[in-house]
């Protein structure tokens, strides 16, 4: 019986122009999201591609400027650029850039994309390179966000689901076929779950397919590592965010309302819950847990340098009385201590700044605790972090972008820092030993993708699985009510 429903519905829906016309915008807003998508990770491909091809030569070059400086080939340049000095190394000669390789399914959301860089030179400079990455934005990208597939199915794909359901009972009570219909031996619980499943495969069927097929137009390796898995938790994430509208469809139809009020009562919830929900949380986030200025966190470390600036013989010395195992043996004059005395500085200056980043830190690490913690108050929330996550553009991933950024930076400027203040050149063999970067904190969130999705998934079933106890509930007056 359920599959005459089914087939009964689809023959209906098909007779039906909304439907196609659904199915249009559908497959028309996927193909326009991806195509952003696709250009949008296009672009971060060639711009990491280039990065790595400019670090790499970057260390080929210091290799050969020390090689024919040891050898004798070269007369050694002047102190300011002179390869075999670390604090020029450090500066510029031997920065090292640390990249975050998109994701498989980069290309179905950008999210996090538009405001965290995909990769960080690495140096001796104060700042964190995780933020000092040049970037130019279109300012409206970045207030409104880049219209991408995530998007399409957060936002517009519930609006496709209410167009097609929310006169799913109530068009055919008001047209007296459902009383009709209810005089056969079928039961109001097989007709309400034919009706559902016949949606159910058009859209999700539609939304897979157009979205497989662009993947497969713009170059997506499927055979990649993890590609067929992240597609796969991706299927399931829009499966099941559709049942979610799809049981809240069947909820209003079986009230027994107009068409017209089921349409105002969905359209409401849809309001709420993708919108209203969502913004109260980060106005909540925001006023609980304020973010300091960054404005101010760049006052500070200005006013820390030009007072460091000031005292850096001063600073210098008791750099070498904490640190007596770096002291050199005889004192150091001319560029060299110099360089050790711009390294004292620095590190007073990062010394003074720290605790401003920290507490920016902290404060923001508070607003996304609270945002995680009442996510589950929004389905809208719950399926935009699991689409992130799938594409690796999420929060999560960024944020373990900035941690090999800072380790790498750690190893990186203690490397070149003991070299600086015990007045110890750069050698050709040095090169190979200066730190580059890892990944090794990346592989490990995108190894836990699968478990973060799944619970983003379990937060959107649970309510699911209430709002079908309560259909349950309300199923039996359907047969009254089409009566009356």
């Amino acid at each position: 019986m359920l599959t005459r429903i089914v087939v009964h519905e689809w023959r209906v829906l098909r007779s039906d122009r909304t439907l196609l016309l659904v199915l249009g915008v559908l497959v028309a807003l996927v193909a326009y999201a991806h195509r952003s998508g696709a250009a949008w990770e296009r672009s971060q491909r060639e711009t990491i591609a280039k990065v790595m091809v400019d670090d790499s030569t970057r260390m080929a070059t210091l290799t050969t400027q020390l090689n024919d400086l040891e050898a004798g080939r070269i007369e050694a340049p002047p102190a300011f650029q002179n390869p075999s000095m670390p604090a020029v190394v450090g500066r510029s000669l031997g920065t090292r850039a640390v990249v975050l390789t998109p994701a498989p399914l980069a290309a179905t959301a950008i999210g996090q994309g538009d405001l965290f860089p995909s990769y960080a030179v690495v140096s001796t400079a104060a700042g964190d390179p995780f933020f000092k990455t040049p970037s130019i934005e279109n300012p409206l990208h970045l207030l409104a966000g880049r219209f991408d597939l995530a998007f399409v199915v957060v936002f517009l794909l519930p609006l496709l689901v209410l167009a097609i359901g929310y006169g799913m009972l109530s068009q055919e009570r008001e047209d007296g076929t459902l009383a009709l219909l209810l005089t056969q031996p079928v039961v109001v619980s097989t007709l309400v779950a034919g009706k559902l499943l016949a949606r159910f495969v058009l859209i999700v069927g539609g939304l897979a397919s157009s979205t497989v097929v662009a993947l497969a137009l713009t170059g997506t390796a499927f055979a990649s590592t993890g590609a067929v898995r992240d597609l796969l938790l991706w299927m399931l994430v829009v499966s099941v965010y559709t049942l979610f509208w799809l049981l809240i469809v069947a909820l209003v139809n079986v009230r027994g309302r107009s068409s017209a009020e089921n349409a105002m009562t969905l359209a409401t919830v849809w309001l709420v819950l993708t919108l209203v929900v969502p913004s109260a949380l980060n106005v909540t986030a925001t006023l609980l847990y304020p973010v300091p200025s960054r404005a101010e966190m760049i006052g500070v470390e200005r006013e820390a340098a030009e007072e460091a600036q000031e005292r850096g013989a001063s600073i210098l010395a008791a750099f070498y009385q904490d640190h007596p195992e770096l002291a050199p043996a005889t004192a150091v004059a001319g560029p060299a201590g110099f360089a050790a005395q711009s390294w004292a500085v620095q590190e007073e200056v990062e010394r003074r700044v720290a605790p401003v980043r920290a507490q920016y830190d902290a404060q923001a690490d508070k607003q996304r605790a609270l945002l995680r913690r009442f996510r589950f108050l929004s389905p809208a929330l719950l399926a935009q972090e699991a689409l992130l996550d799938v594409a690796g553009t999420g929060e999560v991933r960024y944020r373990g972008f900035r941690s090999s950024v800072h380790e790498l930076r750690v190893t990186f400027r203690e490397f070149i820092g003991t070299r600086i203040v015990r007045n110890q050149k750069i050698g050709s063999g040095d090169v190979m030993a200066i730190p580059s970067s890892h990944a090794s904190v990346v592989q490990a969130i995108d190894a836990t993708l699968a478990a973060r999705v799944a619970v983003n998934t379990l937060g959107l079933l649970l309510p699911s699985v209430l709002l079908l106890l309560l259909l349950q509930r309300w199923l039996p007056g359907v047969r009254e009510r089409a009566r009356g």
